[in-house]
């Protein structure tokens, strides 16, 4: 049987319950408090998920700057390489 580790929304308490009653409301032993502990898990998990994708978002962006500050990455301009063509000069 799995156990459920939730804590008081109000003192952070940490309640511990079987994972087949986690969605029936319990007391804080501290406070009192009435909650349910997987909405607090399930509220936790949301938060948890948006930090990382404005981690992963900010890592992104700074690997677009550093590409475009450098210059890394990008393709180069064709015949950017080979020496410029010397021209016709006429002597008429």
């Amino acid at each position: 049987m799995s156990v459920v580790k939730a804590k008081c929304p109000k003192c952070k308490h940490e309640v511990s319950v079987p994972e087949e009653v986690s969605a029936v409301p319990v007391t804080c032993e501290k406070c009192q408090t009435a909650f349910t502990p997987a909405t607090v898990v399930a509220e936790s998990n949301r938060k948890f998920e948006i930090g990382m994708y404005v981690v992963m978002g900010l890592v992104g962006l700074g690997l677009l700057a550093y590409i475009m500050i450098t210059g890394e990455g990008l393709p180069k301009p064709k015949g950017a390489d080979a020496p410029p063509a010397a021209e016709a000069v006429d002597n008429e």
